[in-house]
C-alpha cells in the first residue's frame, strides 16, 4: 500500500484545484490533516458547478453517482409531502459534503437545494472509491462526517420535540453561528443566518406568522439584533441558555487522527 507521502497529488480534471479551505478547517477540528491530504482530496474534486437559490443539488429518488461540496453559499436538506409541504432537517454551509451517504445509498430518501447562490465541487463516487482504496485513513475522516450529521438529525428532533418558543430559534441560531464560526464566516457575533421566516418555520415546525413574532421577541430580548439574513448576537451566553445549545454534538473538539 502506498504512503501519503510517496504519493504524486494528480492534476485535477477541469484543470486548477478547487479551494476547500473552508471543509479542510472543519476536519481538522477533528483530525490533523497535512496541507499534502488536503492536496489530495482537492485533487479529486472533477467538476464545480454553480447554482441559483431554490436549484437542487440531488432529487429525492435520483440515483447519485457523485458527492457535492459546497464551497460558498447555503443549502437545505429537507423533505416533502404529497401536498408540497416542506420539513427542512438541515442546514448546510460551506465546507459541507452534504451528500456523502450517497456513495453507499446511491439513491437518497430526501432533496437537497440551495438557499442562496451556491458553488459546489463534485467528488464523482468512482474517484471516491480509488481515494479511499489508496488511502483507507480517508475513509474514517469522511464517514466522521456522516456520522456527525446524524447526530445533528438527532439534535434537531430533540430541538423540535421538545423545546418551545423563542428556544428552537435561539438553538438554530446557535447551531449555525458556531458552524459558520468554525470556516471563518463570522465577525464578532455577526453571522449570515440565510434563512427566510417562512424556511425558518420549515426548520422548526412553525408558521411564518409564529416565526415572526418570535424573532421580534428574540430581539426585543436584547440577546441578538438584525433583520434579514444577517445576525448579530448580542449576548451569546444568554441565547445559548434559551436555547439549550451544547455544541458537544457538533464534535468540533480535536481527535487523534
Amino acid at each position: 500500500m502506498r504512503t501519503l507521502l510517496d504519493t504524486q497529488v494528480p492534476a485535477p480534471a477541469g484543470g486548477a484545484m478547487p479551494d476547500i479551505s473552508k471543509f479542510l478547517a472543519t476536519i481538522r477540528q477533528r483530525f490533523s490533516l497535512s496541507e499534502h491530504e488536503g492536496d489530495l482530496i482537492a485533487s479529486h474534486l472533477q467538476e464545480v458547478v454553480e447554482l441559483k437559490a431554490g436549484d437542487y443539488l440531488v432529487r429525492e429518488g435520483q440515483k447519485v453517482g457523485y458527492s457535492s461540496l459546497i464551497l460558498e453559499g447555503f443549502a437545505a436538506r429537507f423533505k416533502e409531502t404529497a401536498a408540497g409541504e416542506r420539513q427542512i432537517m438541515e442546514v448546510q454551509i460551506p465546507g459541507d459534503f452534504v451528500d456523502l451517504h450517497s456513495y453507499p445509498l446511491e439513491v437518497l430518501d430526501h432533496s437537497i437545494a440551495a438557499l442562496t447562490p451556491c458553488k459546489i465541487a463534485r467528488l464523482p463516487h468512482r474517484a471516491l472509491t480509488q481515494l479511499i482504496e489508496d488511502h483507507p485513513r480517508f475513509a474514517r475522516i469522511l464517514w466522521f462526517a456522516t456520522m456527525v450529521d446524524a447526530s445533528m438529525h438527532r439534535e434537531w428532533l430533540l430541538n423540535i420535540g421538545t423545546r418551545n418558543g423563542m428556544a428552537r430559534i435561539a438553538h438554530l441560531m446557535c447551531e449555525v453561528y458556531s458552524r459558520s464560526e468554525v470556516v471563518g464566516l463570522t465577525d464578532e457575533g455577526t453571522f449570515r443566518f440565510p434563512l427566510s421566516q417562512t424556511q425558518i418555520g420549515e426548520c422548526l415546525g412553525y408558521t411564518q406568522m409564529h416565526v415572526n413574532r418570535m424573532l421580534k421577541k428574540l430581539r426585543q430580548s436584547g440577546l441578538v439584533a438584525g433583520s434579514g439574513q444577517v445576525i448579530e448576537i448580542l449576548d451569546w451566553d444568554g441565547l445559548k441558555e434559551l436555547g439549550e445549545f451544547d455544541p458537544a454534538y457538533l464534535y468540533l473538539a480535536g481527535r487523534e487522527g
